[in-house]
């Protein structure tokens, strides 16, 4: 089937040979991984950018919309543009019979559309969709690939990667190019400044951090000459949250630097040797955004008045608006990020609620437990900040779905009701574990959708409890919901203040 998850580089190397070969006319970037790929592409792409250099991006999955995957010097690619290269690439696979899948056209017409690109770009910084090695991505020669990187293997996909870290690591280590550079997500940021009192927005303000220039460890050691002393470390601040952010960081302004640096990047880019500064590495890290991953949102409340037009204005108090925060945590490693981020939280902001999915096949287990575990260890903390007393602590779990991605058909969300089942189980401790959260009274409801989830935790008592901030997790399909939501409501907002007028 077309649509089906197929690994393998027999039909996009034929397509790619097809279209004239897009994916040889851009210098490119690649990273695999686990987790932090993503945001290692933004913080490079972002760094490359204000480097004035000219780049391109590709990641997988989209978010919001299906062409929000690609940008082009530092923007979303046009949809029509999108449309009209994506359908070129489409015909030329019917007509040759190549069988190309959804995800080998998506990554034929990102080729195309860089290769295409006014004014020409410089670098592509390109994100592995699964894996590395029969990835639809790992076409790029090696006389087009700048540098490669590997950012953090954990278990995720056993059923196409392997079933250890060690079969993974070989997976995703397969992007890596005979006679090329190789940066392996190792070292990490040193935290500088981290001042824990709470900003205007009730949240921490970005760390200031100080990243290594040099890499941890080099193999196979090279000789350097000893009157040239290690460049001194870049002081920066993280726009983005979660103590993670430190080595995605550091792994990016290393990528960077070797970009700078390294004769094979410099001699396919000479431009890379001059125009990536320090100044220009700090700009683009503190400059890089990364949507749905570890992202604050406010949305109206209630959601019924919003949805109608009936908010004219935006909310000017935190009574008319509820804090989300998004993370497309779907695998136990990136829960356990997210679960140590919730915890770091001031009281006032951790949650009080979970919007839960997860696609299928998955086991919910590993993946909620640790967000139970800190959901109650925020609440009681919380709760004995507010009073000294004992706190009396209500989490909510709503077990719910995702709109189906675009282009993406094999993709699934596992039903509510069963999610739900799974989820109570961890709950009642029937994984022999327990949810770490037994003095908590922990409710799990079930809606079809995350408005519909949100709507139910609207319902019934609206207390200070009721309205405290709400994570949303267990899939990035979950998060562009979200996302879509608040653009609509912002769309019916902007309706009523022009029939207002």
């Amino acid at each position: 089937m077309p649509g089906a998850i197929s690994l393998g580089l027999a039909r996009i190397n034929r397509l790619l040979y097809l279209l004239k070969s897009p994916h040889c006319a851009t210098p490119v970037v690649h990273i695999s991984g686990t987790n932090g790929k993503g945001s290692v592409s933004a913080y490079l792409s972002s760094i490359l950018s204000h480097s004035h250099l000219a780049v391109g991006r590709f990641n997988s999955p989209h978010l919001a919309d299906e062409w929000d995957c690609v940008q082009l010097h530092g923007r979303t690619v046009d949809p029509s543009q999108f449309y009209a290269v994506k359908r070129e690439v489409q015909r030329v696979s019917q007509r040759e019979a190549v069988g190309a899948t959804s995800f080998e056209v998506l990554t034929a017409t990102a080729f195309s559309l860089f290769a295409r690109a006014q004014p020409p770009l410089d670098v592509a910084v390109v994100e592995v969709g699964m894996g590395g090695a029969e990835d639809a991505t790992n076409v790029v020669p090696a006389d087009k690939t700048l540098v490669s990187v590997v950012t953090a293997v954990d278990l995720d996909h056993q059923k196409f990667l392997g079933d250890s870290v060690h079969d993974i690591a070989q997976v995703k280590a397969g992007i890596a190019r005979e006679g090329g550079d190789v940066v392996l997500s190792a070292g990490e940021a040193t935290l500088v400044e981290h001042d824990a009192r709470a900003s205007t927005s009730c949240l921490p303000p970005p760390p200031l951090v100080s990243i290594p220039l040099a890499p941890t460890a080099i193999h196979p050691p090279f000789s350097t000459s000893t009157s040239s002393p290690s460049p001194a470390p870049l002081s920066t601040r993280l726009p983005l949250p979660g103590a993670y952010q430190l080595s995605n960081a550091a792994t990016a302004v290393l990528a960077a630097q070797l970009l700078r640096t390294l004769p094979r990047a410099v001699a396919m880019v000479p431009s890379l040797e001059t125009h990536v500064t320090d100044d220009s590495m700090r700009a683009g890290v503190e400059a890089t955004t990364w949507p749905g991953r570890l992202s604050w949102l406010s949305l109206p409340t209630p959601l019924s008045a919003a949805s109608t037009g009936a908010v004219a204005e935006p909310a000017a108090s935190s009574a008319s608006t509820r804090p989300l925060l998004l993370d497309g945590a779907h695998n136990p490693s990136s829960a356990r990020l997210l679960a140590a981020y919730l915890s770091s939280l001031p009281p006032s902001f951790r949650p009080t609620a979970l919007v839960f999915a997860l696609s299928a096949p998955r086991d919910p287990t590993d993946v909620v437990k640790p967000l139970l575990d800190a959901l109650a260890a925020s609440d009681e903390e919380c709760g004995e900040a507010r009073d000294g007393r004992a706190p009396s602590r209500r989490v909510r779990v709503v077990c719910t779905g995702f709109s189906p991605p675009a282009g993406m058909e094999w993709v699934r969300a596992t039903p509510p009701d069963e999610l739900a089942r799974a989820v109570k189980a961890v709950v009642d401790g029937d994984d022999d574990e327990g949810a770490g959260s037994s003095s908590a009274s922990v409710e799990v409801l079930e809606a079809d959708d995350v408005e519909a989830a949100l709507r139910l935790l609207e319902e019934g008592d609206v207390a200070a409890v009721e309205q405290g901030p709400v994570v949303v997790a267990g899939s990035l399909y979950l998060a562009a919901d979200v996302l879509r939501l608040e653009r609509r409501l912002g769309a019916a907002r902007e309706g009523g203040r022009e029939g207002d007028s």
